[in-house]
């Protein structure tokens, strides 16, 4: 199903638009399909990316510190137990 909906631009964006349509071979409403799909991506990765800062804002807590220190050492010691 598509919808169709009006949209105002300025002079020098609606010229940039007929550019590109010519350039790209598509239809303005495809163009601005296009357009939109990148926004929503970019926008969506924008948003992951700002809860992640979020979760990680912190650093690690004392728990996970030790776990990894823990893991650290088991590591070395798989790895001196296995030299050649």
């Amino acid at each position: 199903m598509t919808v169709k909906t009006a949209i105002s631009l300025d002079d020098t964006l609606f010229e940039q638009v007929e550019s590109l349509v010519q350039e790209l071979n598509v239809s303005r409403s495809r163009l601005f399909s296009m357009a939109m799909q990148e926004f929503i991506k970019r926008r969506e990765a924008q948003r992951i990316m700002a809860a992640l800062n979020e979760v990680y804002s912190n650093g690690p807590d004392e728990e996970e510190v030790t776990v990894r220190q823990a893991m650290k050492r088991y590591h070395q010691k798989l790895v001196a137990d296995e030299a050649w």
